[in-house]
């Protein structure tokens, strides 16, 4: 009797977790074991009011998922949340094209599909970085920096238990954002340094803010709850500007088509800097307001900011009968560097050179290709086809790494002869410009396809395929837009002078 009884209380002493559950963290810092218990490893550690999924719990301890590991933590030291919202009362949506979407919560998992700006897919659960939803009849990842989740105001039992003694705020209008200026600061219960402390958050955090009372902001720090911190330790962020109504052409001799396509008829043709109002949106293609009706342009040959371009390019300036030559770095046997999730360089500069090639076609320029596709090249042979066509520019692709430290980030630019060194600022301004990687500036290089190049020559360095989040950043067709559209510039830029 007294064996089935034990038996009976190992039973309940592991409990899996069948509703969905969040673990808030309640101290700073909180220790992650290998096992439940105090006697095992730690493994990482937590912070407070940080949100995990919960997988299990056994005894006082609860499993977590913790990116791409699982990990356990005191029960005493967290809030469980019940989470009983519905897969339709919640979304998660992309903000960026061709983001990956993983079999796990982490970048080791393998990638089971990809979703555009835009798509929509249920949500299920976040932990740390990571945001799980329903994709397509399974279970997927995405990287939380990419996503927007929006949560349904028609929920369900959505309760907080155990030891958590605030209640839930109800929704309330965001008025703008603010940004945590301090290594640590408390958030209190009310706008006042007399009020109880009922989180604290850090240095670089983000938060939507609902009002602003005396010296004190409300914020939302965490699922549901809000609370104040003091305005001198954090300051706003600058509001986004509204939407703009019009688009300005970023090239002479744009073409102005009948239809949403490259296969419609052209009707005209724009130069930089002209603009037009902006009738709809849609699929890469802006209807706009022209003549006495409506034309339409690529969305990838415009800028949408609503003030106009500076410093506009005179006639001139144009590249168009330019001879420039784009040269994809590796191909064939030569893969490259391998990236971080094990992609290769040979094939993310092909698809950066080949779209460089159409924006600067789209310009006017003539643009030959030292590769137009997955094929071994050699060095002298690359820099010769420059040499021979008399180029006007010569600009060989390249993704970098450095995996000692995976946190080496930003956007270079390499010449060999020092002539070409103002040809390497203008084009490295301009990307750094487009695309708000960290600038690792124009510097002398010496690679063979710059060094025995006798035209303007360029050696680029496009981001870190080391670094996780440059990596996943560098693939999106938003990223590829604005590199190339900077490269366009710096050429123009240059070639203009």
């Amino acid at each position: 009797m007294l064996f089935l009884l034990m038996i009976s209380s190992l039973f309940f002493l592991s409990t899996e977790i069948n509703a969905a559950q969040k673990a808030i963290i309640n101290v700073e810092p909180l220790n992650v074991r290998s096992g439940p218990g105090i006697t095992y490893n730690k493994v990482d550690q937590v912070h407070k009011a940080e949100a995990f999924t919960v997988l299990q719990e056994k005894d006082k301890w609860v499993q977590i998922q913790l990116n791409d590991k699982k990990g356990w933590v005191a029960k005493w030291l967290i809030d469980l949340k019940e989470d009983n919202r519905s897969s339709e009362a919640s979304g998660v949506t992309s903000n960026v094209d061709d983001l990956r979407v993983r079999s796990g919560a982490g970048t080791t998992y393998s990638v089971i599909g990809s979703m555009d700006k835009g798509d929509t897919y249920p949500l299920k659960s976040t932990s740390g970085n990571w945001v799980q939803l329903s994709y397509k009849n399974e279970s997927g990842w995405v990287w939380k920096q990419f996503v927007t989740t929006e949560q349904s105001s028609e929920t369900t039992n959505q309760t907080v238990v155990l030891n958590s003694s605030q209640s839930q705020s109800p929704p309330q209008t965001e008025k703008g954002e603010i940004i945590i200026k301090t290594p640590v600061l408390n958030v209190r219960s009310e706008g006042n340094l007399g009020s109880k402390v009922v989180s604290q958050v850090r240095e670089g955090e983000q938060f939507a803010y609902i009002q602003e009372k005396g010296s004190w902001f409300e914020i939302k720090y965490a699922s549901g709850k809000t609370g104040w911190v003091a305005n001198w330790l954090v300051k706003k962020v600058p509001s986004k500007p509204e939407e703009t109504h019009s688009v300005t052409l970023l090239y002479n001799g744009t073409n102005i088509r009948k239809g949403p396509s490259t296969n419609t008829g052209i009707i005209g043709r724009g130069s930089k800097g002209q603009q037009f109002n902006v009738i709809s949106h849609g699929n890469k293609w802006y209807e706009i307001e022209y003549s006495d009706g409506s034309a339409y342009v690529a969305d990838w040959i415009v800028t949408s900011r609503s003030s106009s371009v500076e410093e506009l390019s005179n006639e001139e300036q144009s590249i168009s009968g330019k001879t420039i030559v784009i040269d994809a770095g590796h191909g064939g046997r030569d893969v490259g560097t391998i990236g971080h999730d094990g992609n290769y360089e040979k094939n993310l500069t092909l698809t950066t050179a080949k779209r460089l090639a159409q924006r600067l076609e789209l310009a006017g320029a003539k643009v030959i290709l030292t590769r137009p596709n997955d094929s071994y090249i050699a060095l002298s042979s690359r820099a010769t086809k420059s040499n021979v066509l008399g180029a006007d520019a010569f600009l060989s692709l390249h993704y970098n790494s450095f995996p000692q430290s995976p946190s080496v980030s930003g956007i270079g630019t390499y010449y060999y002869h020092n002539k070409h060194r103002a040809f390497a600022e203008a084009v490295q301004n301009a990307m750094v410009k487009a695309t708000g990687l960290r600038d690792r500036q124009a510097k002398f290089g010496d690679f063979h396809v710059i060094r025995a190049n006798r035209q303007p020559a360029l050696l680029l360095e496009l981001g870190f395929l080391s670094n996780a989040q440059e990596e996943a950043l560098v693939h999106t067709k938003g990223f590829q837009d604005k590199v190339t559209n900077g490269i366009v510039q710096g050429i123009i830029d240059y070639l203009g002078e």
